[in-house]
């Protein structure tokens, strides 16, 4: 590498024509301008390249697109190139050296006998306190670089620890699982320590479990496997991180030990890791696994699933398909949603719709998922008016499925007479809801007649209902549908709260599919046709009035108002005879074409990564909502008890492994004594379950600030409720 005194420089070569060629020929780099060398470098010179294009762009007469070209380079980095020669000259384009500036540390004497503490299981961390000297301070990376660079043959594999999720037997698992390296040796501080109260419900959710036996993977993992990798996702949006680049803001150290390392990943390694890990797993596969595992947990109400599309904006370059936004109110691009929740309001699975078709064109694979996690057992789609379509009313009955909607259409205006509507109820959830409803039939297109229940809603408006459901009572149809209201709740709340709308990968591929679209021709001989029409009617409308204000004294005959307005006449028939040509080649004119034909092809977004990470948000929301009802049993407050266990996934703590399998949280002790007390209790409940760190690693032990790791510590007095 050449020195700044040493660089080369370009003399002033007189008027050029801007032909540059850059030829590389073995180990070197040649450069020539109008045929002529005018520098010869080696190709792993960085320093000499950047000058010689650098200088290039300074006294040649070409484009910096042009020169950057001929050396694939950016036209952004030569940019940035000039500045840095502007502002430091030669020497500010020298590369910077990397790497250890001085002799290794790390001799043959202290790597045997780092290896020898490897074989007694101690983690990098310890090995490298232990080897440190005063004077002589190695770190844990120069100790993990010397096991990267070759680990001894001998070094024994740790063997996972079993986990066996609660009643739901697990498949054999298809991939040797390791268990995450724990290096929390010493007490250490955390802001988050409060998100360990998820593990527990991570754990009945069988999280780890699902990535594990999809053979989950990153690649060579140094620090960050594919459990470190799906902690990081799953903590940062339960923290309310609003997107992986949010991430940047979060303490790395706090957050590192959540996932039992000294720091969580950067932005750009999380990122790569992301990718590995969706490039190794079948994203289908990751919602229909954690489907059926919310289901083993909480069977879904007498069977009612809520199937509802949600539209997710896009405002990039790709000519991605339209899809009707319902909060704008007009078809703009982007991509469709489809959620499958339960009465509750609990998300439990969702896939997506590239093309918008109509909810009705996805009740079919709705059925298909459902029926997958569910099983054999009859269950019953509720949805609302998007999904109306008789081919999928016919659907549903031929596959015995039940469904609930919403009237449609003309025949939905249609007003009854206030006498029919009697009262009816139902009970649910301790309550007792009264309807003024009666029932009747309707005939639907191809689907025949269908049982259609008319109920007075607000303002007394008469609101029809179609069901299938032949023997159920109408107040519980009714109640059922107006419970949609949950479904939409939760789209306001994961939208809000985990930013499901977001669009984290904005590469696309082009629509593969056949498509036809509206003949562009047509459409111009249509206008055209609209306007000759005009034309005419507006000059008959002249010889009309021409006729009206027509003296008899002078022309007295209808001859002669004819000669008189002869031009007017024949501008008349003139136009007649184009629009009876322009009406043959309308009729000849195909009405649709094939998009390609006319250039009107579509880009269908990449959403690989985005379906991965979009399920680890809906594990993330069912986990945090596992544990705040089971913090309710204690709290008795059910008006804030989600926004109170929300503010305790922030609590404060500290951590330390201790008897090398047992990992103590101790967390800060709320000020409010009705909190405290049944946080406490609930870390006792947690504490028998005997949660690990991420799946397979050290038990958790949590408890709260009145017993200190290092001693006991004096509480202060409780303040009377």
């Amino acid at each position: 590498m050449p020195d700044a005194a040493s660089a080369p420089t370009l003399a002033p070569l007189g008027p050029l024509t801007p032909r540059l060629d850059v030829l590389a020929a073995g180990d070197h780099r040649t450069v020539f301008l109008n045929g002529h060398l005018i520098a010869r470098f080696a190709c792993g010179d960085r320093g000499t390249e950047r000058v010689v294009v650098t200088q290039l762009a300074e006294v040649l007469p070409l484009a910096d697109r042009d020169i950057a070209t001929a050396f694939d380079l950016h036209p952004v980095t030569l940019s940035r190139f000039r500045g840095q020669l502007h502002h430091g000259g030669a020497a500010a384009l020298m590369p910077r050296r990397t790497g250890p500036k001085g002799p290794s540390k790390m001799t043959a004497r202290l790597a045997a006998r780092c290896r020898q503490l490897r074989l007694e299981g101690r983690s990098v961390r310890d090995i490298a306190a232990r080897v440190s000297r005063p004077g002589r301070t190695l770190s844990h990376v120069t100790v993990a670089a010397l096991f990267k660079a070759g680990p001894p043959a001998a070094e024994p594999t740790p063997q996972p620890l079993a986990l066996e999720p609660a009643s739901v037997e697990a498949p054999p698992v298809t991939a040797p699982a390791v268990p995450p390296t724990v290096e929390i040796t010493e007490r250490r501080t955390s802001r988050y320590a409060g998100a360990f109260l998820l593990c527990a419900a991570l754990a009945r959710l069988d999280l780890w479990g699902v990535f594990r036996r999809l053979a989950a993977t990153v690649g060579p993992a140094r620090q960050y496997g594919w459990a470190q990798t799906v902690a990081a996702i799953v903590w940062g949006f339960a923290l309310r991180f609003q997107s992986i680049e949010d991430l940047k803001n979060v303490l790395r150290a706090d957050l590192g030990v959540l996932l039992g390392t000294a720091q969580a990943p950067t932005v750009l390694a999380l990122r790569q890791k992301i990718q590995a890990l969706v490039e190794s797993v079948d994203p289908a596969a990751v919602s229909r696994a954690l489907f059926q595992r919310y289901l083993a947990l909480e069977p879904v109400w007498e069977g009612f699933y809520y199937v509802d599309g949600h539209f997710c904006a896009y405002y990039g370059q790709h000519p991605t398909p339209k899809g009707w936004n319902p909060k704008r109110r007009l078809a703009i691009p982007g991509h469709t949603d489809v959620y499958i929740h339960d009465a509750r309001g609990r998300a439990l699975f969702f896939f997506s719709q590239p093309l918008n078709d109509s909810l009705g064109r996805a009740i079919p694979t709705a059925v298909a998922e459902i029926r997958q996690a569910h099983g054999p057992g009859p269950f019953t789609l509720v949805f609302d008016r998007g999904g109306f379509s008789a081919d999928a009313f016919r659907f549903l009955n031929a596959e015995g499925i039940g469904f609930i909607t919403y009237l449609k259409g003309r025949k939905a205006r249609r007003r009854f007479p206030a006498e029919r509507f009697q009262p009816g109820w139902f009970a649910c959830e301790g309550q007792r809801h009264v309807y003024r409803l009666f029932a009747k039939q309707t005939r639907v297109g191809r689907a025949g007649m269908i049982r259609t229940i008319v109920f007075l809603g607000d303002d007394d408006q008469q609101i029809p209902v179609l069901t299938n459901l032949q023997g159920a009572k109408p107040a519980k149809v009714i109640h059922c549908l107006r419970l949609r209201w949950r479904q939409e709740n939760s789209f306001k709340f994961l939208t809000a709260q985990y930013a499901i709308d977001q669009i984290i990968q904005y590469g696309a591929d082009p629509e593969t599919q056949d498509r036809r679209v509206v003949n562009p021709k047509r459409k111009a001989l249509a206008e055209e046709i609209r306007r000759v029409t005009q034309d005419i009617q507006t000059l008959e409308a002249q010889l009309g009035r021409a006729l009206e204000a027509n003296d008899e004294r002078r022309r007295p005959t209808a001859r002669g108002i004819k000669i008189a307005h002869g031009r007017l006449r024949r501008t008349i028939a003139q136009r007649q005879h184009i629009l009876a040509r322009l009406e043959h080649r309308l009729r000849r004119t195909p009405g649709q074409i094939d998009a390609a034909a006319v250039g009107k092809t579509r880009s269908l977004l990449r959403e690989d990564r985005r379906l991965v990470v979009n399920a680890l948000k809906l594990a993330a929301h069912n986990a945090e909502r596992l544990s705040a009802l089971r913090f309710n049993q204690y709290y008795r407050s059910s008006k804030d008890v989600f926004s109170v266990f929300r503010a305790l996934l922030h609590l404060p703590g500290d951590v330390r492994l201790t008897d090398g399998n047992r990992l103590e949280v101790c967390l800060q002790r709320p000020d409010s004594p009705k909190i405290a007390h049944a946080l406490e209790a609930l870390l006792g409940d947690l504490n028998q379950d005997q949660p690990r760190l991420l799946g397979d690693g050290p038990i958790l032990h949590l408890t709260l600030s009145g017993v200190n790791m290092d001693g006991p510590i004096v509480e202060p007095p409780l303040s009377e409720f």
